[in-house]
Order: C-alpha cells, then sequence, then structure tokens
C-alpha cells in the first residue's frame, strides 16, 4: 500500500519560529511545517490548496489581539478548525563569545518586543522590529550586527548556533499566545469546544446588547469581543468568541437569535480548543 503524503502546514516566520511550535503541537510532530514569509502568504496558501493548513496568532496575553490576522481571518473564507494556549518563554541570544552587558539592541517580532518592554527599559537595549522571531535570529546568526541579539525561542538559538544570554525575558511569567488553525482539522483530543462569530449591527441603541443577549439569556460565556474596523468611516464589525459548539441546540438557537439583530453574522468556525 503506496505511503500517504505528510500533510503539510504552513506557519509566518522561519524554522525555529514559536508559529512552528503550534504547528507540531496542533497536527502533531509527523507534518511537514512549511514556513512563509508573511501572514497574508499562509492565508493565501491555504485558500489556494498549496498547502493543507495553516497556524497564525491571533492574541497575546501581554501584547493583546494580532490585528492583521484578525482582519485576514475576515477577509478569506477560511473556517478556523482549531485552538492552542502556547507557553512563550522568549530567550535573548547572541553569537558565541558576546555577552549580556554588551548587548545595546535587540531584533525580534513586534509582538515580541512588546511582551519584554519591560526587560528592555531596565536594561537599556533598543528594540528592532523584524518580520518574525527566528528570522531575527537567523539574522543575527548569519550577519553578526556589533551590540545585537535576538529575542526568540531556545530551539531558535540551537537551529543557528547561538548563545543564551539570558532566559524568560518576557514580563511576565503567564506569557501565552493564542494560535488557530485554518484548513484541515487537527486529529487530537479537545479539552472543549468554542464558536467564533464575526457580525455588523446599526449604530443605534441597544443593538448590540441584543445580540449579546441572545447568548447570556440561554446560559452560554462570551470569552471575546472585540471591533474591527472597517472600510466605511466609524463603522466596525464585531468579532466574538462564545464557549460551545455549533452542534450544541443552546449556541444553534443563540446564534439564529443573535442574526435577527444583526445587518450580517458569520461564522468563522467552531471548533476543538487544545
Amino acid at each position: 500500500m503506496a505511503e500517504q503524503p505528510r500533510r503539510r502546514i504552513a506557519f509566518q516566520g522561519e524554522h525555529g519560529a514559536y508559529g512552528e511550535e503550534a504547528v507540531r503541537a496542533l497536527h502533531g510532530p509527523q507534518v511537514e511545517s512549511v514556513p512563509l514569509l508573511t501572514f497574508r502568504a499562509v492565508f493565501e496558501s491555504v485558500a489556494e490548496g498549496r498547502v493543507d493548513g495553516g497556524v497564525v496568532p491571533v492574541e497575546s496575553t501581554l501584547g493583546g489581539p494580532v490585528a492583521e490576522n484578525v482582519d485576514l481571518l475576515l477577509e478569506h473564507d477560511l473556517p478556523i478548525t482549531g485552538e492552542l494556549s502556547l507557553r512563550i518563554r522568549h530567550c535573548l541570544l547572541a553569537p558565541p563569545g558576546r555577552t549580556l552587558d554588551g548587548i545595546e539592541r535587540a531584533m525580534s517580532h513586534p509582538q515580541a518586543l512588546a511582551q519584554c518592554a519591560g526587560y528592555l527599559r531596565r536594561r537599556g537595549i533598543t528594540p528592532v522590529p523584524e518580520t518574525n522571531t527566528a528570522i531575527a535570529a537567523r539574522k543575527v546568526a548569519e550577519e553578526s550586527p556589533p551590540r545585537t541579539a535576538a529575542i526568540a525561542s531556545r530551539t531558535a538559538a540551537e537551529l543557528y548556533g547561538l548563545a543564551v544570554l539570558d532566559v524568560g525575558v518576557e514580563d511576565s511569567p503567564d506569557n501565552h499566545t493564542r494560535f488557530v488553525t485554518l484548513g484541515l482539522s487537527p486529529e487530537r483530543a479537545w479539552s472543549r469546544r468554542k464558536t467564533a462569530l464575526a457580525f455588523t449591527v446599526e449604530n443605534t441603541p441597544g443593538a448590540l446588547y441584543r445580540v449579546l443577549s441572545a447568548f447570556s439569556s440561554r446560559g452560554l460565556n462570551v470569552t471575546r469581543l472585540e471591533s474591527r474596523p472597517q472600510r466605511r468611516a466609524w463603522e466596525y464589525v464585531w468579532c466574538m468568541d462564545v464557549d460551545g459548539a455549533l452542534e450544541d441546540p443552546r449556541v444553534r438557537e443563540a446564534v439564529d437569535a443573535a442574526q435577527s439583530a444583526c445587518i450580517t453574522l458569520r461564522v468563522l468556525g467552531s471548533y476543538g480548543v487544545a
């Protein structure tokens, strides 16, 4: 019997990025992780069938929502098929021979820099934005810019031959990033189920309340609510997560009831949470 080809799951960045850790945590070590330069490239590759699925970050405990990916979820018709909260433990990495006291700049993704902002201020280190944590690590390894380190994972240090100058440089020990997977559904057990919605309402008193009351009146917990601007000035789309699967009659009834109070309502996914 012919061996089945490995499933290909895309992430943004280089090998050694936290996105790749999320790929393996969600889909298992047997998949082929495919690094792409941008988040948009991940979405487009899944939409066009060039990969089986994609994994992207949507929120961190320290940096807040990843607005670009929330907007890309709204732009593309790709269902969310799973979610993972990944513990992020940042390291300060530099070429071998450098010392912590000699570091004046740190390169990393803006979200990672935000998660380490207090540490960098205390040490007088200037943050330098880069497109991805692992790309920052690779550049520091290959180009060896003077007095410059990267903030990335210990895995990235091992991949690119960098020394770990400091560990746990994030500002909170409860530093997590929420990743979602698109396209292929992971074959794994889930701890609970969630449904994600996007909707618009009239700009009138009580419009948003009527949507939320459809869920609260049925004892359903809304775990996230945020707004994103639309193309027309001062008009917004609301993004909401609710505990429970769409197959649950209470969730289905609530969604149907909410729809009557909305201009538009779209289910972004009903999926498992690891």
